[in-house]
């Protein structure tokens, strides 16, 4: 059954890219500079965040005084550099998108700001893999607000009820909630009770086939 009356969207990091260790890597070199060693209880605040609230949380948090430019630029190179080091796509990714686009109108939307994404698509096929994405740039409000995902839905002309959003973060796991489409949450970026509220999870791509996302859509709410 031809389907593309309907849509599947997608994360970026720890979703289609295996991004949070690389993170981790980074954040933890950059706040070692300043004598910061942050707990583990506090990674969970900073996944999914768009990078303007990653820094202003951040510094606020652990009382870091130096000038907020040269500390996000910082930041951001070492966050290259692991990239440059060791990117790689999400085991199942690239299975599931071939699945995914067989049948549904698809999407990227990631909390990223544009700028990684514009050097993102120096190392990578993003444009190749999805035509619509859309930033942490791209809209006023950021995820947890369900903007991101909306605008993505009005993009593709697909309604929420007709939506499968596809997430590791809670703040992604809450957008994607409150934008009335469906949810699947992947662990492995924030302990897992936080991702009870979705309407699936799971731990590997390969556990989400055409009938769970088929079974989702007919369970109107």
């Amino acid at each position: 059954m031809n389907s593309f009356n309907k849509a599947v969207i997608f994360d970026m990091d720890g979703v289609i890219l295996d991004t949070e260790p690389l993170y981790t890597k980074a954040e933890i070199r950059l706040f070692g500079e300043y004598g910061v060693i942050i707990p583990e209880e506090d990674w969970s605040l900073f996944r999914g965040c768009a990078e303007q609230d990653f820094f202003d949380l951040s510094m606020k948090r652990y009382k870091i005084t130096e000038n907020k430019n040269i500390f996000m630029e910082k930041g951001r190179a070492y966050v290259r550099e692991e990239f440059k080091k060791s990117l790689a796509f999400m085991p199942g990714f690239h299975k599931l998108h071939n699945m995914v686009k067989q049948h549904y109108n698809i999407g990227l939307v990631t909390a990223s700001p544009r700028h990684n994404l514009d050097w993102l698509r120096t190392i990578i096929e993003l444009d190749d893999l999805f035509e619509h994405i859309i930033s942490g740039d791209d809209t006023d409000r950021k995820k947890p607000h369900p903007e991101p995902y909306l605008t993505m839905m009005s993009q593709l002309g697909i309604e929420p009820e007709n939506t499968v959003i596809i997430e590791d973060s809670l703040n992604g796991v809450q957008s994607g909630l409150a934008s009335g489409a469906f949810v699947i949450a992947k662990t492995g970026s924030v302990p897992d009770s936080q991702l009870s509220i979705a309407h699936r999870i799971i731990s590997h791509l390969d556990e989400i086939t055409h009938n769970m996302i088929e079974e989702l859509l007919q369970d109107r709410k």
